[in-house]
Parts: structure tokens; C-alpha cells; sequence
């Protein structure tokens, strides 16, 4: 006896087997850092949301993103409140992280940290530099000496806008960010992306932001996979948000 196509149809629906994707909870800043990452509206945007999709959608994980401030995404990230963190290095914070088996995935986003001046103050070298602005949560590591000396006062503030505001208006001698986000956020204030400038020639940093996992090695082990495997289409992402 012949079996109807819709009984054949119908037994392997039976069979086959529902497939949950695993929901993983992604610790993410929530300070706005365009064009690596923002939070509008509730929404996590960016390359960091672009690059951790991409990768979700490969390897049948659901992520679901929970931004919060700096200093409780790491209280939380080592409380395993969130499974993975991004952005993480692991200079930041050691002390904290010790006795904690911290693993991280490879280089998955290129930054430059440096010195941001006014342009008739560029190539005019260290020395100018008394008052430095900076973000809370970032160490100017090139600097740390001259900020533990005496020689240079350090200004943090929680807002971006804030010191690039100062260091237009020769409140600030300078700030030390990320000169992409620099130039990001003078857009957004209505102000010429050119009116602070990157200082190449003084001390900066040149490295790359990693995702990070305490719970869950076996997917940063993925995630360098699919880094490797799909290269491609990582630089493409990282072309879109120009980085």
C-alpha cells in the first residue's frame, strides 16, 4: 500500500527534532561609544551588536544584551549575572579578576587610545599638557607616571561631550580618547569632526577589544572560530562602521 505524501509529510514532522536556540546574556556599556557601540531607545547598536549578531546567527545562539554601567557590567560580568562581556582586556581590571578563570576570545575590534588636541596645538609635544580629560573607566596607561608625579592633573567625566566641550573651549589642555569617537561625537554636537585632532606623535595605545566569558569557554572558542572562518565578512562589518 502506498503511503499519501501529507502522512510522509506529517510523520517527519514528528520525528524531527525542535532545536531551542540557548539564550546567552551579553553585558554590554552603556555609555554611548559610536562607532563601536550605543544604546538608543533601550537598543544595543553598533559594530559590537552587528559582529556578536553575525555570530549568534551562525552558531544557534540567542543573545539577549544588557547594557549597563562600567563599573556594575564588571561587578555583575564576575557575579555571572551576564554569561559574556564585551568590550573586556585583560589588563583592565586584574586585581578584581583574579581567582576568577577569565577566558578571552581573540582581537575582535581595533582601537587607538591617545591624545586629542586643538589643531594649532598639534606636534607642540607633552609639555603643554597640565590639565587631561578623559572618561571615567579609562586608565591613560602612557601617562600614568606623569598623573602619579604630579605633573599632569587628570579630569574624568562620566559624559564624552563633557570633556570634548572643556578641551574646545581651553578648559581642558587635552583629552585622551578614542580619536574615532572623537570625531564620532563632535559630529553629533553640530561641531567640525576636525576641531580636536589625534596627536600621533605623543604616547598612545594601539590594541584591539575582546569578548570575554567566565561561564561559557566553549563559545568564546566558537567565536575565535567564526573570527577565523569568516574573515571576510568581519572586515566588511568593520568597513560599514568604518573601522
Amino acid at each position: 500500500m502506498k503511503t499519501r505524501p501529507a502522512l510522509l509529510l506529517s510523520l517527519c514532522l514528528f520525528v524531527l527534532p525542535v532545536v531551542a536556540q540557548e539564550e546567552i546574556r551579553v553585558g554590554v556599556e552603556l555609555q554611548p561609544y559610536q562607532p563601536y557601540s550605543d544604546v538608543q531607545g533601550g537598543e544595543y547598536r553598533g559594530y559590537a551588536r552587528d559582529l556578536l549578531d553575525a555570530f549568534a546567527a551562525e552558531s544557534g545562539y540567542r543573545f539577549v544584551y544588557t547594557p549597563l554601567p562600567v563599573r556594575r557590567l564588571l561587578s555583575d560580568f564576575l557575579a555571572g549575572r551576564v554569561d559574556l562581556k564585551f568590550p573586556d582586556h585583560p589588563q583592565w581590571n586584574a586585581d578584581q579578576k583574579a581567582g576568577h578563570a577569565v577566558r578571552y576570545s581573540d582581537p575582535a575590534a581595533p582601537y587607538v587610545d591617545g591624545i586629542l588636541v586643538k589643531p594649532q596645538h598639534l606636534g607642540q609635544g607633552m609639555q603643554r599638557i597640565e590639565l587631561l580629560g578623559t572618561q571615567n573607566g579609562f586608565t591613560p596607561w602612557p601617562y600614568l607616571s606623569e598623573i602619579r608625579g604630579g605633573r599632569i592633573r587628570l579630569i574624568q567625566a562620566n559624559q564624552i561631550q563633557s570633556l570634548l566641550l572643556m578641551a574646545s573651549s581651553d578648559r581642558l589642555d587635552a583629552v585622551y580618547l578614542n580619536p574615532k569617537v572623537v570625531a564620532h561625537q563632535l559630529g553629533q554636537m553640530g561641531m567640525a569632526t576636525d576641531s580636536l585632532v589625534f596627536d600621533p606623535a605623543l604616547p598612545h595605545v594601539e590594541d584591539h577589544y575582546y569578548l570575554s566569558s567566565i561561564r561559557h569557554p566553549q563559545l568564546i572558542e566558537a567565536f575565535n572560530r567564526f573570527l577565523e572562518e569568516r574573515a571576510e565578512q568581519v572586515a566588511a562589518i568593520r568597513l560599514r562602521h568604518g573601522l
